[in-house]
């Protein structure tokens, strides 16, 4: 079930009275976004409570890659407004866009390699089931195992936390429920953090520890 992250520790990431904007659609507030340490949290909306790119805007701030009209995002107690240009990747903070992630005309073997840093990250395979595709051409993949692909290219570096723009997008009800499945195991077994976008789902509300909704142009707790 749902629940409001725990203020009294200290989060991984917290967000604060952020104003985005992106003319000419509203601007769209966040008094307040938090993500636990090892936490599992998810954005939701629907097309028409916020466009896609609306969305993104807000990963993409979440992740300092992009400045927000107002308001602040502290990662690991550091103003990302302050910091390094790429410090925040260096400690462990990623953003996993939609269709990126790999490179088609490589094989799986190579973006796993070239994503980890030197050498195949063996544990991911106990998640994902990219063990048995490692000599296939990425770009040949049947369109769920690019997906597979995409996300273990995202975790292979073993990030603190892992920001995703609609995972579940375009997938079929069991491909999305087993992803869910991998997500909540490699959050509980392997203490990776994540925070996704999604349309509202019944599985999303079972499987997140906590949820965000934007609605009316406000990004609010779910039970707010």
């Amino acid at each position: 079930m749902p629940r409001e992250p725990d203020r009294e520790g200290l989060p991984l990431l917290r967000a604060e009275n952020l104003v985005l904007s992106l003319p000419p659609l509203p601007p769209l507030r966040v008094p307040r976004l938090i993500v636990p340490s090892s936490g599992l949290v998810a954005i939701l909306a629907t097309a028409q409570d916020a466009p896609p790119i609306l969305v993104r805007a807000l990963l993409e701030t979440l992740a300092g890659d992009r400045r927000a009209q107002a308001g602040r995002v502290i990662f690991l107690n550091q103003d990302l407004a302050r910091s390094a240009p790429g410090w925040a990747r260096e400690q462990g903070l990623s953003l996993l866009a939609l269709e990126e992630g790999y490179d088609a005309a490589k094989s799986v073997e190579t973006n796993l390699v070239r994503s980890a840093g030197s050498s195949l990250p063996p544990w991911l395979f106990r998640f994902l089931p990219l063990e048995e595709h490692l000599s296939a051409q990425a770009g040949k993949l049947p369109p769920v195992e690019r997906r597979w692909l995409a996300l273990g290219c995202a975790l292979a570096p073993r990030p603190r936390l892992l920001l995703l723009e609609r995972p579940l997008e375009g997938l079929s009800p069991l491909p999305q429920e087993a992803l869910l499945e991998r997500l909540v195991r490699i959050n509980l077994e392997e203490g990776i953090a994540f925070c996704f976008s999604a349309e509202p789902n019944p599985l999303i509300q079972t499987a997140a520890a906590s949820t965000y909704r934007i609605a009316s142009d406000l990004c609010l707790w779910a039970a707010e």
